[in-house]
């Protein structure tokens, strides 16, 4: 596996409490504005500057955590380090976790050796996923989808310094191809990526923030990285993306819809674009009954939505397999789009015969952060 450096990454780990927000569905929240931050939390840091809590530079309210780390600190838990360690207290393998980053200018120093900011850790070992930067780019490392293959890479865009970043993670930690890990990016959907995230037999990870660079476990380049973190939470599978973002995307809050129709879906002749009705669970489509091989599903959702995502699955064996994922901004949505033009197909896609699951989500806004009402989950056959 790519950069062996990273199996160095052992971890003491301590089983340390966690701090609880009132809120329903959230495991964890820190803001760094209480008389004492992080109470309880583990902290991996050698030098007396290597954490603090400061009124520099904050996201929401006053203050932020600082992180510093140099090439020359002393090892911490066998590597060189100044991280915090958010000890997992929730049994469910689907879970959701946010952070603020602030780089900058004076003070993260560019170079071509990557570091972490964000890990996912179970026991001794490498991560089984991370959030790192390497020559000012950021990507997600995690498993491989193929077992002895190198680990799977997944670069979503540069390092913006001296402003904030706000990152959402929806995780679900899984050693095979139903492991989910979505990110979003100042409220900007820029990772969807389904396979294998966890190792098997080993308990569910930990979350550490903060910057661990294992290049430097032997090695004194004269580099300096300092960053700032703020507004760190984790909730469970019960929280939406929208309950995860703060600062520019909560502007959206006004976009909010706590009164919609449940969502519809309606079988689509797509030849000459008719409706056919309601597709209800487990119904069968008949394609001569439907008049064309060439079908679509319609949304039929409230007036005020601005975008629907579709995932539509095929069982293959005896499980679904994920075939389509797409999401549609304009009406009317349907799950093969259209030209623009208010038509209900766009392309040449033609379902086989088989079974399928379709399920859909309505949003508030065009970016999809939003989500109005419960996802809709449908099963059916077509012949």
């Amino acid at each position: 596996m790519e950069d062996a450096q990273q199996l160095d990454e052992i971890e003491e780990i301590e089983e340390v409490p966690n701090l609880v927000t009132g809120l329903t569905g959230f495991l964890f929240g820190e803001n760094f504005e209480g008389t004492n931050p992080l109470s309880g939390v583990h902290i991996q840091a050698a030098e007396d500057y290597s954490y603090s809590i400061s009124d520099r530079y904050a996201m929401t309210g006053k203050k932020s955590a600082r992180f510093e780390l140099r090439s020359s600190d002393k090892l911490v838990a066998n590597g060189t380090r100044t991280e915090m360690l958010l000890m997992n207290k929730s049994n469910s393998k689907e879970k959701w976790y946010s952070f603020a980053v602030y780089f900058p200018e004076n003070g993260y120093s560019f170079d071509n050796k990557n570091e972490l900011i964000a890990q996912w850790h179970q026991n001794a070992g490498s991560p089984s996923t991370s959030l790192r930067i390497i020559n000012d780019q950021f990507y997600i490392r995690t498993l491989p989808t193929e077992k002895n293959s190198n680990w799977k890479n997944i670069y979503f865009g540069p390092v913006v310094r001296d402003t904030w970043t706000e990152f959402v993670f929806h995780i679900i930690h899984r050693e095979d191809s139903k492991g989910l890990i979505e990110i979003w990016r100042n409220g900007e959907k820029v990772v969807e990526h389904y396979g294998p995230n966890n190792y098997d037999s080993e308990p569910l990870p930990n979350w550490k923030l903060g910057i661990y660079k294992a290049s430097w476990n032997s090695s004194n380049t004269g580099v300096t990285k300092v960053i700032y973190m703020d507004n760190i939470r984790i909730g469970d599978a019960g929280v939406k993306v929208s309950d995860m973002v703060t600062g520019g995307v909560l502007n959206l809050a006004d976009k909010m819809i706590t009164d919609s129709k449940d969502i519809e879906l309606i079988v689509v002749n797509a030849d000459n674009e008719s409706l056919h009705g309601t597709l209800h669970p487990g119904e069968i489509i008949y394609r001569k009954r439907l008049g064309s091989d060439k079908l679509s599903l319609y949304a039929d959702v409230d007036s005020r939505i601005k975008s629907v995502n579709f995932k539509l699955y095929e069982m293959k064996g005896n499980t679904y397999e994920l075939k389509l994922t797409t999401t549609d901004t304009s009406f009317p949505f349907l799950l093969f789009g259209d030209d623009g033009k208010g038509n209900y197909y766009f392309g040449n896609t033609i379902l086989d015969k088989g079974k399928y699951k379709v399920v859909v989500s309505a949003y508030a806004d065009k970016e999809s952060v939003i989500q109005v009402g419960d996802k809709y989950e449908s099963s059916f056959k077509i012949y």
